[in-house]
């Protein structure tokens, strides 16, 4: 084991070996992992308590075995209540650490913001064992509203106190070193903080409990130099996700309640008022904070910039009335913070401003000279009181439920060996070299640190992918279990539905020799009751006269024979159907002759031969009925080929009409194509001698207006058709020839001639047409009426072509 250094060696406090908050024997637990000088076992050597709060005690200790060097162990509290949910806090705030704000592999990290805060290393929890492996899943699983803290009980697998580990943080809280703090230095704060608030925001997060108590500057070398702040204590962050705002499960409520005094709230000033106004009433709805997310945590730097200002007592009093009186805000810019800007972080929640804006507002410091700035520090240090030189390290928690402090805070100062008579300012300007050497043997440490800490998150890698391989193999093992279970479980299925099989058909045997046995038994007792009627036949016939036996011997077989010959004839036509089935029997191609011959000597026996003969009787007739079972057999296999036959038949004769069907919906498809045709036909008959009456009503109007050109052209005859041809005959006639129309002359074709004499079938009005006066036109003679023809001829063949045209498109249409 290492041994610290005589630096290091600032305290000198025996290991403890039980809590320091144990009342009696009862509640002494031995601190987790301890190591025992004597025999060698634990890791960690505790050293002294460095501060203690409502759930947890932090205590500095040395790392015997990992290589940490100094570190700050922070163990859970005895609680009688919830102990696993106070565990879970614990293991929340060291994996925000680790999995988001020093988490290296995380895209949103920033090594330059993650210095603002202390680093968690190592988690013993048992809550990492318990799964889901990844946080974010176990963590959404145990803040789920449905799930109870009291009624679940969880059992952590790990053997003493879960506890976590921290870096030694060196310094002095901030809440101590305000007073002695310079302008320049407050900024410098302010400005941290801000940058710090807006790092959280990257990852939704949310600290509710940014406060003074929970900072410390680590590097303060002058007062009027940069100092370094350090944020400490995540255990009440939560994620700002939607529905957290009212989310009511117990390890999410940090501050159900403020206090029953009106001092103890005050103490809570941190708080908005949205949040204070949910604590103070008790059976009121849940509020962890008020969207937007960032607010909770802008209120709080808002309130820390007032104790930076004001100081804390007259902070808390200014702050109760700026709830109602907002003008009265102090003008912070003494410090870099303009009125405004801090009225606004502590106004109401959608009014205050994201941190990265407070960044973007903070002013610069004007100051008159740094001599004068330097001898104000120096009067300000020499009327503060000379106090021995310290390293303190707070750890605080705040108070839950369950947890027996009041105010949920405690700090321990542990003093210097070194001159304790000396002043802060002496002791600085003594010191510098040492402190550098320090500074540097601190670096070194820091390194290996970090260089412990891969290793131990290498070791965590390599435990977790063993882990996971003995996962598998468990699976692995648990799945060929299944499966032999499931193979036994098929055969033993199997075995009994075997065993089942064999019992049916037992019982089938059993049944079928119990049914033949009856059948026996009836068979036996049918063949007594015969043989006793014989028997009682033959008493009787014993007691009758011979000629009386004869005579109903005779009577009983002709009415047997009756009745045979009339079953005879109702089986004639199915015997002989059936006849060319059956093989040849002799004693059924006997002659009907020889049955005939034999039969009257079976007549004429005795009565008591007859009597004595019933059994050979009896047996003759089992031997026909066997016959009749097998005729009747084979008239039922013919019935059957009959009725195949007639299915056959009756397929094709289905067949055959759906051709025929076929063929009529063939034919009544042409009949309907052949008077569609038709009906077309008739159409275009009509329309041709619609066209023709309408070329006639265009002639009959050009002759018109030639009449009314030439008034003297056509004497007596002022109605007629210049063709010959009145009109009224031309619309009278009653079908149009499919030849070309008379009187119409085409273009290939010349006038008509000039009729003879009078004697032709035009009458007076073709004289009167001879009649007419000639002229000239164009130095050439002309007649009227060859101009009139040749005029009408050519309209009507312009027309009778355009709609022949439109006829020849509608048809084919």
């Amino acid at each position: 084991m290492a041994k610290p250094s005589k630096d290091e060696e600032e305290i000198a406090v025996p290991a403890p070996v039980f809590s320091v908050t144990a009342k009696d024997d009862k509640d002494k637990i031995a601190l987790p992992d301890a190591h025992d000088p004597v025999t060698g076992h634990g890791r960690w050597l505790y050293e002294g308590r460095l501060g203690e709060g409502g759930l947890a005690t932090v205590f500095r200790a040395w790392d015997c075995k990992g290589g940490l060097g100094f570190v700050a162990v922070k163990v859970l509290k005895k609680h009688s209540k919830a102990h696993a949910r106070h565990a879970f806090a614990m293991h929340r705030e060291s994996q925000w650490s680790l999995e988001r704000l020093h988490n290296r592999a995380d895209p949103r990290y920033s090594e330059e913001h993650a210095k603002l805060f202390a680093r968690y290393l190592e988690d013993h929890t048992g809550f990492v064992e318990l799964g889901p492996e990844d946080f974010e899943e176990r963590r959404k699983d145990f803040e789920s509203p449905s799930f109870d803290w009291y009624k679940q009980r969880i059992d952590l697998p790990i053997a003493s106190k879960p506890y976590v580990v921290m870096e030694l943080v060196k310094g002095e809280t901030l809440q101590v070193a305000m007073p002695s703090m310079s302008a320049t230095e407050k900024r410098q704060v302010i400005l941290q903080c801000a940058t710090a608030l807006e790092y959280l925001e990257r990852f939704h997060m949310i600290h509710r409990d940014f406060r003074g108590c929970n900072m410390h500057l680590i590097a303060r070398e002058k007062p009027n130099e940069s100092c370094q702040l350090k944020i400490l204590d995540l255990g009440v962050m939560i994620s700002s996700e939607a529905g957290m705002e009212v989310n009511c499960n117990m390890a999410v409520q940090a501050f159900r309640r403020r206090g029953e005094t009106e001092e103890k709230r005050k103490r809570y000033d941190w708080l908005p008022w949205e949040v204070r106004s949910a604590c103070d009433e008790l059976q009121g709805a849940v509020k962890n904070f008020e969207p937007p997310g960032h607010s909770f945590d802008a209120f709080s730097l808002g309130v820390l910039i007032l104790h930076l200002l004001l100081g804390k007592t007259k902070a808390r009093s200014v702050l109760d009335s700026l709830q109602d009186h907002p003008e009265r805000t102090p003008d912070g810019c003494g410090i870099g913070v303009p009125k405004e800007l801090l009225g606004n972080l502590l106004a109401e929640a959608a009014k205050r401003p994201r941190p990265r804006e407070v960044c973007a507002q903070l002013v610069p410091l004007r100051l008159k000279s740094p001599q004068k700035e330097a001898a104000v520090s120096a009067e300000k240090a020499e009327a503060t009181p000379a106090v021995p030189s310290c390293h303190t390290v707070s750890h605080t928690t705040t108070k839950m439920e369950g947890s027996s402090d009041e105010e949920g805070e405690m700090e321990v100062v542990e003093m210097d060996t070194k001159k304790g008579t000396e002043t802060i300012g002496q002791k600085k300007d003594n010191d510098t070299a040492a402190k550098e050497a320090a500074a540097k043997e601190a670096a070194a440490k820091i390194a290996a640190a970090k260089e412990a800490a891969a290793k131990v998150a290498a070791a965590k890698k390599a435990a977790a992918k063993e882990a996971a391989a003995r996962e598998a193999a468990a699976k692995e093992a648990a799945a060929k279990e299944a499966a032999a279970k499931e193979a036994a479980a098929k055969e033993a299925a199997a075995k009994e539905a075997a065993a089942k099989e064999a019992a049916a058909k037992e019982a089938t045997a059993k049944e079928a020799a119990a049914k033949e046995a009856a059948a026996k038994e009836a068979a036996a007792k049918e063949a007594a009751a015969k043989e006793a009627a014989a028997k009682e036949a033959a008493k009787e016939a014993a007691t009758i006269p011979k000629h009386d036996v004869g005579r109903r011997s005779k009577s009983r077989s002709r009415s047997r024979n009756r009745k045979e010959s009339s079953l005879e004839r109702k089986q004639r036509p199915s015997r002989e159907r059936a006849r060319h089935l059956l093989p040849e029997d002799p004693a059924r191609s006997q002659a009907p002759e020889e049955k005939a011959a034999k039969r009257p000597l079976a007549e004429e026996t005795a009565p008591d031969a007859d009597a004595a003969g019933a059994p050979a009787k009896e047996a003759r007739r089992d031997v026909r009925d066997v016959t009749h079972v097998s005729v009747l057999d084979l008239l039922r296999r013919q019935q059957a080929v009959e009725k195949e036959q007639e299915e056959v038949a009756e397929a094709r004769r289905k067949e055959q009409r759906l051709q025929a069907q076929k063929q009529e919906e063939r034919r009544a498809e042409e009949e309907r194509q052949k008077q569609a045709q038709q009906a077309l036909q008739m159409q275009a008959q009509y329309q041709q001698m619609q066209m023709q009456m309408q070329w006639a009503q265009h002639a009959e109007l050009l002759q018109r207006h030639l009449l009314g050109a030439f008034p003297g052209a056509f004497p007596g005859f002022p109605g007629a058709c210049g063709f010959g041809t009145p009109m009224t005959a031309l619309q009278a006639a009653p079908s149009v020839p499919a030849g070309p129309v008379p009187g119409v002359v085409s273009k290939a074709s010349a006038p008509p001639p000039k009729p003879a004499d009078a004697a032709s079938p035009a009458g007076p009005a073709q004289g009167g047409l001879d009649r007419a006066k000639k002229g000239t036109l164009n130095g050439q003679s002309w007649d009227p009426r060859e101009l009139m023809a040749a005029a009408a001829a050519q309209l009507v063949e312009a027309q009778q072509t355009t709609d022949l045209r439109n006829i020849g498109s509608r048809t084919n249409t």
